[in-house]
């Protein structure tokens, strides 16, 4: 196994993720977008994940940038459509700025990354926040520093992996994702695989007959669920 490339693919995907979850108004984002999804495409996951990068590019070359981020304000911020939440401590706690902030902000804390208050203004479990300390802490790695990829694996088993299933659903069947349906897509296999080289089990519902916790005032569209992934080999997991 290369372990030096996975991290190199991994810190990739989590910049992307990144990318997209966090507020943006910069039409420089999508330049970095653009060739962070080319990069990706080149090797993709599996089969679903070459269809959603393909479909993503065919969005971004028709829309550009104010498609795009006309979509991220509707998914995200509008007062208008099926609410998706963004923090961990509301998907865990039914509530921000709860236990899992506070968590976050100790990871934080016991790294050498700081978050520019000025340039991001959501919360420490905010996903985009996570995904974002994650690439960092994974840069970290790969520049020798053995705590910082001690600190991502615990953010993602603690932090991350509880939620972000649910979070994906939500993302996937919103009635205006189209581009982030993609990212849906992508963002499973992902996280399947990150499970596989972190050795983190997927978690289990308390109450497998609970109904699945859309944050949506309404689920206009019913979409077939995203398809179960097949396990995959880690040494396909390279840019």
């Amino acid at each position: 196994m290369n372990k030096e490339a996975i991290n190199k693919a991994r810190a990739v995907y989590y910049g992307l993720f990144a990318s997209l979850l966090t507020f943006f108004d910069n039409h420089n984002d999508l330049d970095l977008i653009q060739k962070t999804i080319e990069l990706l495409a080149q090797n993709p996951l599996d089969d679903e994940s070459k269809l959603a990068f393909s479909n993503m590019q065919k969005l971004l070359i028709d829309g550009g940038y104010a498609r795009l981020k006309e979509e991220s304000d509707t998914v995200f911020f509008s007062p208008y459509s099926a609410y998706i939440p963004v923090t961990a401590s509301f998907f865990l706690e039914n509530r921000d700025d709860g236990k899992k902030r506070l968590e976050m902000v100790n990871y934080v804390l016991s790294s050498n990354y700081r978050r520019d208050n000025e340039k991001f203004k959501e919360l420490e479990d905010h996903i985009g926040f996570i995904v974002l300390f994650l690439q960092k802490m994974i840069e970290e790695e790969l520049n020798g520093n053995e705590k910082s990829a001690q600190l991502s694996r615990e953010v993602f088993v603690n932090i991350l992996n509880p939620f972000v299933d649910e979070f994906i659903t939500a993302l996937y069947a919103h009635e205006n994702s189209r581009f982030y349906q993609e990212l849906a897509v992508v963002m499973q296999s992902f996280i399947a695989l990150e499970r596989l080289y972190l050795d983190v089990k997927k978690p289990t519902k308390e109450k497998e007959d609970e109904a699945p916790r859309i944050f949506t005032k309404e689920l206009k569209k019913t979409r077939k669920p995203i398809t179960p992934r097949p396990k995959k080999n880690m040494e396909e997991f390279v840019l």
